[in-house]
């Protein structure tokens, strides 16, 4: 017999196949930091999302407490003018107000955060009174006012 008939066919060497389980393994490794990573930033924006909403409804339950003490000492007045009634809204903290026809108007800021606020304003007229607005904004925001812009007219 010939020598060449007597070898076998080459086949998938055992080197071959440690290097593939290596990169298996690493491929595999890599996945899973990264899916660790995932999931830890996750979690992080979770807390960061609860602890903006749990200091948001503080700020809005404190900002409707002020709406409840503010229209318990309007109501005890019939008169919006009432010097009395004005010496206690101006001992108030962060409340401003300004009479306006047959009424009063009462603006206040309830701070959530560093960063944002929620703007409230209140126009009491005629016995009731009516939430003109009742926003979130940045705390540097100042109430935005009106241009006086031409309108072509």
């Amino acid at each position: 017999m010939n020598e060449k008939n007597r070898r076998k066919p080459a086949g998938i060497g055992v080197g071959y196949l440690s290097i593939m389980m290596i990169f298996v393994v690493l491929c595999l490794t890599m996945l899973a930091a990264l899916s660790y990573s995932t999931a830890s930033n996750e979690n992080k924006y979770s807390q960061k999302s609860a602890d903006y909403t749990k200091a948001y409804y503080a700020a809005d339950l404190e900002a409707k407490r002020t709406l409840a003490e503010v229209c318990g000492i309007v109501s005890e007045y019939g008169d919006y003018t009432d010097f009395m009634l004005l010496a206690e809204l101006q001992g108030m903290d962060n409340i401003e107000y300004s009479n306006i026809m047959n009424g009063i108007e009462i603006n206040w800021i309830t701070p959530i955060n560093q960063s944002q606020s929620i703007f409230s304003c209140v126009r009491f007229s005629e016995g009731g009174f009516e939430i003109i607005s009742w926003r979130t904004g940045l705390s540097c925001e100042q109430e935005a006012k009106m241009l006086n812009v031409w309108s072509g007219e």
